[in-house]
């Protein structure tokens, strides 16, 4: 028979063992928190997993353009004409064809209602070539879209000047030579003659018969009283010749001589005598050129420029040319960008906003 104490000892070592399993247990599986509970009146708010910055799209890929001149990607050679001069739009074209046939590029004109939008189009790059007057290339050469290719010869000249006239009784010394039909001596004791006395402009928007002739006056620091605009040259001739409406006045020269315009010849046939040429200016204000976009490969544009120098060639050629461009071309020739140096030189001390000027809808 056990002894009791045989039989506690067996007892506290069942016990024992017992709690040994208890504590390993426990270890091992350590109890789970009890969940709170949350009401259901309370919305729960789940904070966004979306990225704070926006992933950076895959680029598309850029379609590859034919060569330029061929058929899906032709020459473009812009014109500014209105949309019913449909002779000049049809010429255009039709040089378009000229250069085509001459140098076997893809060659297409565009059209453009005004310069505004030709030099919207120059500016972005859609066109190559292009007609410009002075103040528009002048313009688009600062903005670093153009480059002068070729000048337009017209009236016998590449360009053009300004000459300062008045009553031979107005005590003007008179500083040029009808015979060479050109000036000598100092412009500036020439033109200083006329400070503080009245001029007679064209008009407010005219390159001759305003900007220029101002500009040169600024040049010589010859301030002068606010001018008369008698918006005809036929009528500066006339105001000169009763002396009662401005002391000088201003025409454009060496593509003729507004004092020989067929109404002055028929009214006052001795305006030439009366109305004297005081100074002159030899050409500083270049016709209109053909241009092109920097862009242009060098070698294309040199092909492009030899074929348009061909065009005199062709019985049609300069025709197609003149109508194209409303205006009279005679010849054309290679000019590099010092052409214009002489007219900047006129109108820097005015400090034109040349793109309000050429393009005044785009600045009211």
């Amino acid at each position: 028979m056990m002894s009791f104490h045989s039989r506690l000892s067996r007892s506290f070592a069942r016990g024992t063992l017992f709690l040994l399993l208890v504590i390993l247990t426990t270890a091992c599986n350590p109890a789970t928190p009890t969940p709170t509970t949350t009401p259901s009146s309370t919305p729960v708010i789940v904070e966004s997993l979306t990225p704070t910055t926006t992933p950076t799209a895959r680029p598309s890929p850029t379609p590859t353009l034919p060569p330029l001149g061929s058929a899906g990607n032709p020459i473009t050679l812009g014109f500014t004409l209105l949309p019913e001069d449909t002779a000049a739009i049809n010429a255009a074209k039709d040089i378009a064809f000229l250069i085509r046939e001459d140098t076997g590029y893809a060659v297409e004109s565009l059209i453009y209602p005004d310069f505004m939008s030709l030099s919207t189009a120059v500016v972005n790059g859609d066109v190559d070539l292009f007609w410009l007057d002075p103040f528009e290339y002048i313009y688009l050469n600062w903005e670093g879209a153009a480059e002068v290719v070729l000048v337009t010869n017209h009236l016998g000249v590449y360009a053009y000047g300004v000459q300062f006239m008045a009553h031979s009784y107005s005590g003007f010394t008179s500083f040029y030579n009808p015979e060479t039909n050109a000036s000598f001596g100092d412009p500036v004791t020439a033109l200083q003659q006329f400070a503080g006395t009245r001029p007679c402009f064209l008009n407010p928007d005219s390159v001759p018969g305003y900007y220029v002739p101002l500009g040169l006056l600024a040049n010589t620091s010859t301030p002068t009283l606010d001018p008369v605009f008698a918006y005809d040259y036929s009528a500066i001739v006339r105001a000169l010749y009763i002396r009662e409406i401005c002391d000088f006045g201003v025409g454009y020269a060496l593509i003729g001589d507004p004092r020989n315009a067929s109404d002055i010849i028929q009214d006052i046939p001795d305006a030439q005598d009366v109305v004297v040429v005081i100074w002159q200016t030899n050409g500083i204000i270049p016709n209109i050129n053909l241009s092109a976009s920097p862009n242009l490969p060098l070698h294309i544009r040199h092909r492009l420029q030899e074929a348009l120098l061909d065009l005199p060639e062709n019985p049609e050629g300069l025709p197609l040319l003149s109508t194209a461009l409303n205006y009279d071309v005679e010849a054309l020739k290679t000019v590099t960008d010092q052409f214009y140096t002489p007219l900047r030189a006129a109108i820097i001390p005015l400090e034109l906003d040349l793109e309000a000027i050429t393009q005044p809808d785009r600045n009211p």
